[in-house]
């Protein structure tokens, strides 16, 4: 009987009868489909780091990565194993020998190996395993973090009795929070021994380490994906102060694409707060500053990718209504905690609380244009105790751009002070760059075509005729540029390629988006715009050929425009007066007494795009919207630019043994012989003729 209940108990065992395919699947089930691999099962774990082989250090690191991916939760535990006595293995069955020789053997856990595989001081000083533990760490908590913030239990929830797996996941959220808090210091201590190279620290020049620099990237990706859960501020706190970092340009651009991509994500809007804050904080320090210490301007271009919404008036709204539902907050305990119960709800549900969204844009918008205010009047500080010389700042465009993008938003008073400030700018329009003359005439032209454009008391003819004198300065390179280029092309396409695109900008506020009324001011624009493509590189002729072709084709339509006669030949043109190119005013040009004789060179340029717009305008051809949009011609010439490529057509050439093409030449013309037959006989026989 004892034989058949162990032959039925052991479906598919030997001696029985085979199992069926039900008690088959219910034994597959009962096992687990995968099991992760113990500690002690990993070979070399117990190995102290220093005695492994460099491959083999790397192949650890793989094992470990992979296991703590299977496994989270066992992963952060230390595990012990029995070791068996000498007692027992001589089969001595004395109890009280057994209780007292019994032993464990401890084994650290999977994340600590990792951590110590990181780190120099316990790997061997090996740098490369360093650097690859540094991103399997990242890569494990980009997985295993969740999407919200961790709170971890009080004292007084600790005294509370809760059930088994409440216990279990309090635990593993608090080695969680301890690993993670771990890697981040052991981040920043890397880069803090490796930020100056393997030079002293006394010496403050040298680029970092090639480890140092994967840290501070690693911290860069988890700003980008965990913005949200705990430890947020140290991370912010320190890839702010390296995205103004000049001694490694790996280093800044990720931390600026970084802040970027927070200010991109960020529904909430609390974090792109307080990385607002904290970069207009080290503005206002270090902005005073001159040389390689300032700020670098990609640290304020990030700022351009904050998504504001919320208008000036608005804010001072929801600033109220957060500061009454404050109040009533603060009424009794009872009350406070029951606010808090519902702001851990928010937090798990991932909702957008709209009245904090409000508070927090607003708040973000009053410290961007108090920064970029102060850079402006550090700049009118500088210009008068100089004499009126304006000394130029590296930030100066930096703030015209983000004041061009975010005028809308800000108060109509503070418009009017921003289009004083910027006009007095543009008098001394010759001592400044090029690149802050284009900024500061485009912030004054969007500011113009925002709300209240009908109310502000400003002519456009003020921001006209720097945009005129500009002009002739596009094919010029400063002298930064060229001190910082080495090739002469390096000089002529950085200067171009990042102004044209603003001029082509400025150009569409001025007469495409608003109607010009004077046809002077309408040809002097003409006029200068094709005597400026004739020196310029083709990237930036082709974008202004363009704009021009778009201009003359919007005016010349009318009945009373005079565009057209400057397509003509200049014998032909009746004009009184003569044109004088050296006018500082576009209506005292008097472009109409001459013709747009430059379209008849850029004809032959040896570019064909730069061929082609010159010959379509002088024919009176309209633009293919969208294909040949100014700002569509100008990110495709730099693209080609860039590539090395010119678009050239095949010229195909006969064979002197190729005899098909003389064939084909008779079948055409038998195609096309003509011939002639006699009308059909009809029943209209009157009107036939003898």
């Amino acid at each position: 009987m004892m034989e058949k209940g162990r032959k039925r108990d052991r479906p598919g065992g030997g001696g029985g009868k085979p199992a069926s395919k039900k008690q088959q699947r219910k034994a597959m089930a009962k096992t687990p489909y995968f099991s992760p691999k113990p500690s002690s099962s990993i070979a070399g774990i117990d190995v102290p780091l220093d005695r492994l082989m460099p491959q083999k250090r790397i192949e650890l690191i793989a094992e470990l990565s992979e296991s703590i991916l299977e496994d989270p939760s066992t992963a952060l535990t230390s595990s012990r194993t029995d070791v068996v006595s000498t007692s027992s293995k001589a089969n001595v069955k004395d109890p009280a020998t057994d209780t007292n020789e019994k032993q464990y053997h401890k084994t650290q856990s999977k994340m600590n190996k990792l951590f110590e595989l990181a780190s120099l001081s316990t790997n061997g000083h090996d740098a490369h395993a360093a650097r690859l533990a540094l991103l399997s760490l990242l890569a494990i908590f980009q997985d295993i973090l969740p999407s919200d913030r961790i709170r971890l239990p009080t004292e007084a929830e600790m005294k509370v009795r809760v059930s088994k797996e409440v216990k279990q996941t309090w635990d593993y959220e608090r080695k969680l929070l301890q690993a993670y808090q771990r890697y981040l210091q052991l981040l920043e201590k890397t880069w803090e021994e490796g930020k100056f190279g393997h030079r002293s620290l006394s010496d403050h020049t040298g680029p970092p380490t090639t480890l140092a620099a994967t840290s501070i990237i690693a911290l860069s990706q988890l700003l980008q994906t965990s913005y949200m859960f705990n430890f947020r501020s140290n991370i912010i706190q320190i890839v702010v102060r390296q995205a103004n970092n000049h001694s490694s340009d790996e280093v800044r651009l990720a931390c600026c694409h970084a802040l970027s991509v927070l200010f991109t994500k960020d529904v909430q809007g609390d974090a792109s707060l307080e990385a607002v804050r904290r970069i207009a904080k080290m503005v206002k320090d270090r902005h005073h500053q001159q040389g390689g210490r300032g700020i670098h301007p990609d640290v304020l271009n990030t700022w351009l990718s904050l998504p504001l919404r919320i208008h000036e008036d608005e804010a001072m709204a929801a600033k109220i209504a957060a500061q009454v539902k404050k109040k009533k907050a603060k009424k009794s305990q009872q009350d406070k905690d029951t606010q808090d119960i519902e702001n851990e709800m928010k937090e798990g549900e991932a909702t957008v609380d709209k009245l904090e969204l409000a508070k927090n844009q607003a708040d973000t918008l009053h410290v961007i244009i108090l920064t970029y205010f102060r850079i402006l009047k550090v700049q009118d500080d500088a210009d008068e105790q100089n004499d009126n010389k304006v000394v130029d700042s590296k930030l100066l465009p930096c703030a015209l751009r983000g004041l061009a993008k975010f005028s809308h938003l800000i108060h109509l008073d503070a418009v009017v002070d921003l289009l004083e400030v910027l006009k007095q700018l543009l008098e001394n329009g010759d001592q400044l760059s090029t690149d802050s003359c284009v900024h500061c005439i485009l912030c004054a032209l969007k500011t113009l075509r925002g709300p209240g454009k009908d109310t502000i008391p400003v002519d456009m003819k003020r921001f006209l005729i720097p945009l005129y004198g500009l002009l002739p300065r596009i094919g010029i390179p400063t002298n930064e540029t060229i001190l910082s280029s080495t090739n002469a092309k390096d000089v002529h396409s950085n200067d171009e390629g990042n102004i044209i695109e603003e001029i082509i900008l400025c150009l569409d506020h001025a007469f495409l988006q608003r109607r010009e009324l004077s046809s002077a001011r309408l040809a002097g624009f003409l006029k200068r715009l094709a005597c400026s493509s004739l020196h310029c590189v083709p990237t930036s002729s082709v974008p202004l050929l363009a704009c021009t072709r778009q201009i003359a084709s919007r005016y010349s339509s009318s009945s009373s425009s005079k565009i057209g006669r400057m397509l003509e030949n200049e014998e032909d043109i009746v004009a009184e007066g003569v044109f004088s190119p050296d006018s500082e005013d576009p209506e005292h040009s008097n472009s109409h007494a001459t013709s747009l004789w430059e379209l008849s060179l850029l004809r032959y340029h040896i570019h064909p795009k730069v061929a082609e717009q010159s010959s379509n305008m002088a024919e009176g051809k309209l633009l293919k919207l969208p294909g040949e949009a100014p700002t569509k011609l100008c990110a495709q010439m730099k693209r080609d630019a860039q590539e090395g490529y010119i678009e050239q057509k095949p010229l195909w050439k006969k064979h002197p043994l190729d005899t098909t093409a003389t064939s084909r030449k008779k079948s055409r013309r038998r195609q096309k012989q003509v011939r002639f037959i006699t009308p059909r006989m009809t029943a209209n026989w009157h009107l036939q003729t003898n």
